[in-house]
């Protein structure tokens, strides 16, 4: 089992001792660097992000906070590594953690539990990365009617099908469209794939993967729960880490 290289970003010298006490139960874990402040944290990120694969990041530190971290490695998905732990007291903050691909969200005192299943799934996604194709910011043009919308194809989070309509839901806002998905799926890049009968993902936004019942999970970074068919298990199981 390869080793995995971690840093530790918090500003109570407690909360890092507890951390790494919990962390010293598993051996193939080597704590590479830890900070107090977000500004060293993040220039330590930026001069050596290749050699780390996982940050324990604390929302709340002197200078910038993890969520500021997060949005200055501008991180096209979540399952890129470094992968991003956001480890806090205040819940209010998960919400704007997924929208900046956080890879997982940690609740102080974080359980012994809580922290072996985060770190199974880090191993699997460290594991097998996914090949997504390169993140763009290209418009993508949809009809709705007498309009038609621009939209990045970034801030697309996913597009269900509502009706006789399809409803296209970004990182800030829902949208309608007249096009079917049939249509979609002929003109969309290749990263965004139909996952259920009605339902298209955009897989840089796909934050975990999981088996649920007779099929699967998706998390997305804005935390919501996708439902995924075992039957379209193939238009994302080569890109996407297998469960």
């Amino acid at each position: 089992m390869s080793t995995i290289n971690l840093v530790i970003a918090d500003d109570e010298p407690l909360a890092i001792s507890n951390l790494k006490a919990k962390l010293a139960n598993y051996p193939n874990l080597n704590i590479k660097a830890c900070f107090d402040n977000g500004d060293d944290t993040l220039q330590y990120l930026q001069q050596h992000q290749h050699e780390v694969d996982l940050v324990f990041l604390d929302i709340q530190m002197p200078g910038l906070k993890g969520i500021d971290i997060l949005k200055q490695l501008n991180k096209a998905s979540a399952m890129a590594a470094p992968l991003l732990i956001l480890v806090t007291a205040y819940e209010q903050y998960a919400f704007s953690a997924f929208e900046h691909f956080a890879f997982d969200y940690l609740l102080k005192p974080v359980s012994r539990q809580r922290l072996a299943q985060c770190l199974l799934d880090a191993r699997t996604a460290l594991d097998k990365q996914p090949e997504l194709p390169p993140s763009t910011h290209h418009k993508l043009s949809f009809r709705t009617g007498a309009s038609t919308l621009l939209l990045d194809d970034i801030d697309i989070v996913l597009i269900e099908a509502a009706g006789n309509y399809m409803c296209i839901q970004t990182l800030s806002e829902s949208l309608v469209i007249r096009e079917t998905l049939k249509e979609l799926l002929q003109r969309l890049p290749g990263h965004f794939v139909q996952v259920h009968r009605s339902t298209l993902v955009n897989l840089h936004h796909v934050h975990k993967v999981q088996p649920h019942n007779n099929d699967y999970q998706f998390t997305l970074s804005d935390g919501k729960i996708v439902n995924a068919s075992r039957r379209y298990k193939q238009n994302w199981s080569k890109m996407l880490s297998e469960c």
